[in-house]
């Protein structure tokens, strides 16, 4: 949805591109958001005219693909000649292209459609834990590997256990891409899967990369509406992982999930469809809603405001039915105002690249009123040596650097503290709550020699993870899968395990505690206001020291060697406040 410049949308998906070649071929180039994509939103101006206009539309030979009555909208596809017809009509209050939306996951990795998730399973050796004596519930053995789950520590766990664990009749929807409901540490708790996919006309997957999530269905024998992506699943189990005496458990896990399945194997998903799953969790009572996907509206062209009254209007249904949207911040370390405008010039940009200025646009759905925007930090500032051993500062083929040269230009702040804003999060007067999203070793990115994401793919450090560790799916061709080959572990054999960072992984741990405080409190359950108020003054004061990107230091990459001939490369800015960087301050969940 990042409609304004389709560079960013490239940026975010060309690594989807590069392994897209197993079905059909030479892999597409990605989708571009400004082009049309042959859909359209149309908006009746009334419901007296919904349904009068919607055959209309059929009969003059346009296909109605989606239908999202409940504000008088339904989608089709045609040519352009079809809608300068709609436009024409007099009961048409507004028609808007119908664009994409991505993964909010920092540094997404190629995927491998030759192998999925088992198929290409790293194996890792993961020492016996000592069981620690904990009052509530008994997690489950990754709770007792000392640095595997530090995020759940940093929230209040296990005392928020003590109070509750969740309760099977709060539901939770994950808008994603989908979830491994054949998964031992999430089929338990997977309620039900609602595939949006099936609208997409044309298929995103297959149009644009190649290959659907049917086709690797029916190559590989799994099921077609699993998560063959791995980032849908990753959330679920961050929520809600069930409590079964082996891998992981969630932070809520005794409540249901759902699959709202807004996007197959690539990672993208049209607007009408993130729209229809917000709907449909509504008119279910979900209790939330846990998305990662966003982008940027330009209001300035009546389209794209258009579809910015949309998400007003979904948001400001769901909250009136008693679903809470809860939403990443995105992972472009810009500074986000009210509305979801955004507030400084540039993003985040690797040396070397164009920059992408994102001043003035919105970002979607995250900024929209109602939504609670998310943003993320990391576990701690690693500090830097003078001494670095051969071998350990990482190169440009394999950037996890395990030590970082002191004499390096580019120094993260506040080396040894903890919960700092994370390197890519965005930040700014929108931040409602902080939670742990997870960054590298050093919280830099990695052409500053950022670091390693830490256990596993380090074991440098023991079983310490920078980033953040859950569940990912067992049929994943983008999240790297890994198992884990010591019985005595308590991990499961051949089950996918995977450490990511971003926006993304933030967010579930707050969706995560509405729904525990919604189990705690059944008198606030429904109640979006109350609900959120309480998780907010919850939230603990944190000090950061995290800074805003540079628009003047165009030296090069530590790692790369790169110039930055553009700026906005370098986190060599003013310090980020505490109120931009944390919103009412850091998630925590011991009283919920």
């Amino acid at each position: 949805m990042k409609l304004a410049r389709a560079a960013r949308l490239s940026a975010v998906t060309a690594a989807a591109v590069l392994g897209a070649a197993l079905l059909s071929g030479p892999a597409q180039a990605a989708p571009q958001p400004d082009s049309a994509s042959g859909r359209y939103l149309v908006v009746a101006r009334s419901a007296a005219d919904y349904a009068d206009l919607r055959n209309s539309m059929a009969r003059s030979g346009a296909t109605v693909v989606s239908e999202l009555p409940q504000i008088n909208t339904f989608v089709i596809s045609g040519t352009s000649d079809a809608r300068s017809r709609v436009q024409a009509d007099p009961r048409v209050e507004a028609m808007a292209a119908d664009h994409i939306a991505t993964i909010d996951s920092a540094e997404r990795p190629a995927p491998n459609l030759a192998a999925p998730g088992l198929r290409s399973a790293r194996q890792v050796d993961l020492a016996p834990a000592s069981p620690a004596a904990q009052a509530g519930i008994n997690p489950d053995p990754a709770f007792d590997h000392p640095g595997l789950q530090w995020d759940f520590r940093r929230i209040g766990l296990p005392q928020g256990w003590q109070t509750t664990a969740g309760r099977p009749a709060v539901t939770v929807g994950v808008a994603d891409t989908g979830l491994d409901f054949t998964h031992t540490d999430l089929k338990q708790n997977v309620d039900r899967v609602i595939d949006f996919t099936a609208t997409e006309d044309p298929p995103l997957c297959k149009t644009y990369f190649g290959a659907s999530d049917r086709d690797l269905a029916r190559e590989f024998g799994g099921p077609a509406t699993t998560d063959w992506n791995g980032h849908g699943s990753w959330i679920g189990g961050n929520i809600a992982a069930t409590l079964n005496g082996t891998g992981i458990n969630g932070i809520a896990p005794k409540v249901s999930l759902v699959a709202l399945k807004i996007s197959g194997w690539c990672g993208s998903a049209y607007d009408s469809t993130i729209l229809s799953a917000f709907l449909t969790a509504a008119d279910s009572q979900l209790d939330v809603v846990s998305i990662s996907f966003g982008g940027y509206l330009d209001r300035s062209d009546p389209d794209q405001d258009s579809i910015y009254g949309l998400y007003e209007d979904v948001v400001n249904y769901a909250r009136q039915r008693g679903t809470t949207i809860v939403a990443s911040a995105g992972n472009d370390h810009v500074r986000v105002g009210d509305g979801g405008r955004v507030l400084s010039h540039g993003s985040l940009t690797t040396p070397g690249d164009p920059v992408d200025d994102l001043y003035g646009l919105y970002q979607t759905p995250g900024g929209i009123p109602g939504v609670v925007d998310v943003s993320a930090t990391n576990n701690v500032v690693n500090r830097s040596s003078a001494n670095c051993p051969p071998g350990t500062t990482g190169s440009a083929t394999d950037p996890n650097a395990t030590c970082k040269p002191s004499s390096d230009r580019h120094q993260a702040a506040g080396p040894g503290r903890t919960d700092q804003l994370a390197y890519y999060s965005s930040y700014g007067p929108r931040i409602d709550i902080a939670a742990p999203g997870g960054a590298r070793k050093f919280n830099l990115p990695n052409f500053d020699r950022g670091g390693t994401p830490g256990f596993p793919y380090t074991t440098q450090d023991r079983d310490n993870v920078w980033e953040d560790f859950s569940t990912t799916s067992n049929w994943a061709v983008e999240i790297p899968c890994f198992t884990f080959t010591d019985a005595d572990s308590g991990f499961p054999p051949k089950q996918c395990y995977s450490t990511i960072q971003g926006t993304s992984m933030a967010t579930p741990h707050v969706s995560a505690a509405i729904a525990l405080t919604a189990s705690a409190h059944s008198n606030l359950r429904h109640d979006v206001a109350a609900l959120v108020a309480r998780v907010k003054a919850q939230a603990v004061d944190r000090s950061n020291l995290t800074r805003a990107l540079s628009a003047t230091d165009k030296s090069p990459g530590d790692l790369s060697g790169v110039p930055c001939r553009t700026g906005y490369c370098h986190l060599e800015g003013p310090v980020i406040s505490n109120r931009e960087a944390y919103g009412a301050g850091l998630l925590n969940v011991a009283r919920p």
